[in-house]
């Protein structure tokens, strides 16, 4: 048993020890820096004007200039640095600013037969959301509805049922509990960071147990489908009806743990995710759009995880050294600087 164990070991890795025999990473490699603009502000029409595009791609270029004052692109080496800036939605009716995502992409460098390669197909990258609090959002309790052309309930009133379902998709958990590390910075589950203006009303509202709970048996009692809206619609009321008047009134959270509403999803009962909206209050509108207002991305908490993959990678020789590189030296107390006042 041990031999066949030992004789299936050398198979799995030995695909990863010939890797780093015949494509070791080339770490002394000069490298490059290079920012491409992905029709930021083509893809959607949202009504942005020529002046606030222009200043905001420059702005963009701040962003970046900042990100490479980390370690990493001190005499970079062993990498190209290739990002894009995507486009995102259109602000919305809780937004303002002009939405988009950073995508740095970590191309390292290795030796191919002799030659000097990139790893440029889907290169591991790192990337972050600007002006966009959708971005970092959890469950949300709306749905995608469309107008039925058959609807099986007697009566039904789209636009009612429509009215309902967009209330509910203002509604989101946030991902994990919220920690406030001070000047403009929270953090999320231990990963998720959050960059904003802490002189400003709160980027999210918290949601009442009771106003969510009846909006969700308010959709199923709209529901075109007379089938699904009897069934659901009779287990949400029991559901609510388990909730005694006293709790109804405090915040929602999303539900992982309280057997007495599965179907609705949410509980009274206080968790690491509360359940929000966002706050169109933040918004500075008397900045231009161009402004940049708010900002998140990921990085760990535990940064030793980065130093020990760091190490794996490099004995390894595998893609994503030079990514790991960056997330260990980053420094995310440089952000706030950014967010305008």
């Amino acid at each position: 048993m041990k031999k066949t164990a030992a004789i299936l070991l050398c198979v799995v890795m030995c695909p990863f020890v010939l890797r780093a025999q015949d494509y070791p990473l080339l770490t002394e490699h000069p490298g490059g820096f290079k920012l491409t603009d992905w029709g930021v502000y083509t893809h959607y029409n949202c009504g942005f004007t020529k002046t606030e595009t222009t200043a905001n791609y420059q702005k963009i270029i701040g962003i970046t200039d900042l990100v490479r004052k980390n370690p990493v692109f001190t005499d970079q080496k062993g990498f190209e640095c290739e990002t894009t800036v995507y486009a995102k939605n259109c602000p919305g009716k809780n937004g303002y600013a002009i939405p988009s995502e950073i995508s740095f992409g970590f191309c390292d460098y290795f030796l191919n037969k002799g030659k000097v390669s990139l790893y440029r197909i889907e290169p591991p990258s790192w990337k972050m959301q600007v002006n966009d609090i959708y971005s970092f959002t959890g469950k949300s309790y709306g749905s995608s509805v469309s107008k039925p052309t058959e609807p099986t309930k007697p009566g039904f009133e789209f636009e009612k049922w429509k009215a309902v379902n967009e209330r509910l998709k203002e509604c989101f958990s946030i991902p994990g509990a919220r920690e406030v590390l001070g000047n403009g910075i929270d953090r999320y589950g231990s990963e998720l960071i959050v960059v904003y203006n802490p002189e400003r009303p709160q980027y999210w509202l918290p949601v009442s147990f009771r106003e969510l709970a009846e909006d969700l048996i308010a959709y199923w009692r709209l529901h075109p489908d007379k089938l699904q809206s009897e069934i659901a619609l009779q287990m949400a009321e029991q559901e609510y009806a388990r909730i005694p008047e006293a709790e109804r009134n405090g915040w929602a959270y999303n539900n992982t743990y309280d057997e007495r509403t599965p179907l609705l999803g949410i509980t009274p009962v206080q968790g690491p995710e509360p359940v929000v909206r966002i706050n169109p209050a933040y918004w500075n509108k008397k900045l231009s759009r161009a402004a940049i207002q708010f900002i998140s991305f990921n990085r760990l908490t535990d940064t030793r995880r980065y130093t020990r993959e760091k190490a794996e990678k490099l004995k390894l020789q595998s893609n994503g050294y030079n990514l790991t590189r960056f997330l260990e030296a980053l420094d995310i107390t440089l952000f706030a600087a950014l967010i305008e006042k």
